[in-house]
C-alpha cells in the first residue's frame, strides 16, 4: 500500500514542484501584459471578418493581410454610436484599439476605440472577381443546378472524422432512412491542406459507381477557418461534379462559393443529411395512402366496367331474344306458307284430274256410242278405237306424268326457294306460275282430246 501511494504520489507532480493554478497563470499573463501595455502599437491593419453585432457591443476578427493569422476584437457599443461608417467584412481596415486580456478564460482581444475602411482587401477582391468569372462561366445559374434524387440509394460525405459534422450527418439519416448506405471521405476542412484534401474527397466520391448524391460540410466556424470553401480548386471540382451535390458549411451570413456553385446550399450538417434523405416514415405513409387511393380507384373503375359490361349483356341478350322471336315468326310464316302451297297445290292437281277424267270419260262414251251406232264399220272402227285409245291412253299417261312431274319438281323447286328466302312474294309470284302451268298442261289436255275427236270422225 505505501508503494502504490508513492506511485501514485509520484504521478500527481513533477519533481520540482513548480505547479502553478489556471488563475495564477492568467494573473501572472495580464500583469505582463499590462506592464508591457506601451510596447504594443495603437493601430493595427488587417481584414474584417466574422462580423457579429449585439446591443452591447460588436465582435469581429481583423485578420492578416498575408498570413491566416487572426485576432479578436470588441467595439462596445458606446463607441460604435459615434462612428460614421459601418464594419463591412472582406474590408481592409485600420484599427485603433488596446489590447486586453480576460483572465476570467484567458483570451486575449483588441478594445477598438476608432476604425478607418481602406477598401476591399485583395483577397476580397479576388473573392469577387473569382464570382463573376463563375457567373459568366453560368456556373451559377440556377437553371444548371442538378435535382437531387428522390429515393438515394448511396449517400458519399466528404467532410472531417474528427468534427462532429460526420455524425451530424450520420444521425440525420439514420433517423429519415435506416440502413442507407452511408459513405464518409475523411478531408481536411480548413487550413493549408484543406484545398488539396477537399478536391481529392470530392473527385473520388463523384466518380463512385455507388454514391448517387454527396455532400460537403463542415461545423461551422469563423471566415478565416472557412475560406478554403472559396478556394478556385475547391469550387471547381463542386461546380465538375456529376453527382448531384450539397454543401453546408455552417455559416448563416453570407455562402461560400462552394455553396453558391453546388446544387443545393444547407445551412448545417444536420440541414444537408435531412436534404439528401427521404423520410422513410412519410415515404411509408405516402405509400400507404396511395396504395388506398389506387385501391378505391381500382374498385370504383372495376365496378362501373361490370356495370357497364352487365348493361351492354343485358342489351345484347335482349337483342338477341328480339332476333329469336323473330326468327320464330318467320319459321312459323314459312310453316303457314308451306301448309297453304301443300294444301293449293293437291286441290289444284286433284281438281285437274277431275276434271280430264271427266272430259275423258265423256268423250269415251261418245266414241263409244258413235260406233254403236255405225254398224258397217264396227269392227274397223272399234279396232280403230281400240289402237286409238291404246295410244290416246299411253300418249295421256306419259304427256300427263311428265307434265306432272316437271309441275311437282318446279313446285318443290319454288318451295324451297321460297321457304330459304323466306319472302312472301316471290312464293306467291311462283304459285301463280304453278296456275299458269297447270293451266297449259289443261289446254294440252284439251287439245289432245280434241284431236282425237277430230281423228275419229
Amino acid at each position: 500500500m505505501a508503494d502504490a501511494d508513492q506511485s501514485r504520489a509520484g504521478t500527481r507532480a513533477p519533481p520540482d514542484g513548480n505547479v502553478w493554478s489556471v488563475h495564477r497563470l492568467n494573473t501572472q499573463i495580464g500583469s505582463v501584459l499590462n506592464a508591457a501595455g506601451d510596447q504594443f502599437p495603437s493601430f493595427v491593419v488587417g481584414e474584417v471578418s466574422d462580423i457579429h453585432p449585439y446591443e452591447y457591443g460588436t465582435f469581429f476578427d481583423l485578420r492578416d493581410l498575408n498570413e491566416d493569422t487572426t485576432i479578436s476584437c470588441i467595439l462596445w457599443a458606446y463607441q460604435r454610436d459615434t462612428i460614421d461608417h459601418e464594419l463591412e467584412a472582406g474590408t481592409e481596415t485600420i484599427i485603433q484599439a488596446s489590447v486586453d486580456f480576460y483572465e476570467d478564460n484567458g483570451q486575449t482581444q483588441l478594445a477598438v476605440k476608432q476604425f478607418w475602411p481602406v477598401g476591399d482587401s485583395d483577397r476580397s477582391e479576388g473573392l469577387e472577381e473569382l464570382r463573376a468569372q463563375l457567373d459568366a462561366e453560368g456556373l451559377l445559374d440556377a437553371t444548371a443546378k442538378q435535382s437531387l434524387p428522390t429515393y438515394p440509394s448511396h449517400v458519399g460525405v466528404v467532410t472531417s472524422l474528427s468534427g462532429s459534422a460526420r455524425e451530424d450527418v450520420r444521425e440525420a439519416v439514420r433517423s429519415r432512412h435506416p440502413g442507407l448506405p452511408l459513405t464518409i471521405c475523411d478531408a481536411t476542412v480548413q487550413g493549408e491542406a484543406a484545398v488539396p484534401s477537399l478536391v481529392n474527397g470530392i473527385q473520388r466520391l463523384d466518380q463512385s459507381p455507388d454514391v448517387d448524391v454527396l455532400v460537403v460540410t463542415r461545423g461551422g466556424g469563423a471566415d478565416a477557418d472557412l475560406w478554403c470553401f472559396n478556394e478556385e480548386p475547391v469550387v471547381r471540382a463542386i461546380a465538375a461534379c456529376t453527382t448531384p451535390t450539397v454543401v453546408a458549411v455552417g455559416h448563416e451570413d453570407d455562402d461560400t462559393l462552394a455553396e453558391a456553385v453546388a446544387d443545393r446550399r444547407a445551412m448545417t450538417p444536420t440541414d444537408a443529411g435531412v436534404a439528401v434523405t427521404p423520410d422513410l416514415s412519410v415515404v411509408r405513409r405516402d405509400a400507404a395512402q396511395l396504395e388506398h387511393r389506387i385501391d378505391r380507384a381500382h374498385d370504383t373503375l372495376v365496378a362501373d366496367r361490370i356495370d357497364r359490361l352487365r348493361q351492354r349483356l343485358d342489351a345484347g341478350y335482349q337483342q338477341i331474344e328480339r332476333r329469336v322471336q323473330r326468327q320464330q315468326a318467320a319459321y312459323q310464316r314459312a310453316g303457314d306458307l308451306e301448309h297453304r302451297i301443300h294444301a293449293a297445290y293437291a286441290s289444284v292437281v286433284r281438281n285437274r284430274v277431275d276434271t280430264l277424267e271427266q272430259r275423258i270419260a265423256a268423250a269415251h262414251r261418245d266414241v263409244v256410242h258413235t260406233t254403236e251406232r255405225e254398224a258397217v264399220t264396227a269392227h274397223a272402227t272399234q279396232r280403230r278405237l281400240y289402237n286409238l285409245e291404246t295410244r290416246i291412253d299411253r300418249a295421256y299417261q306419259t304427256h300427263v306424268d311428265r307434265e306432272l312431274d316437271q309441275l311437282e319438281t318446279r313446285i318443290k323447286t319454288g318451295y324451297r326457294n321460297r321457304v330459304a328466302d323466306a319472302r312472301v312474294t316471290k312464293t306467291e309470284t311462283r304459285t301463280r306460275r304453278l296456275w299458269a302451268a297447270v293451266a297449259i298442261l289443261g289446254v294440252l289436255l284439251l287439245l289432245t282430246l280434241f284431236a282425237v275427236v277430230t281423228g275419229l270422225v
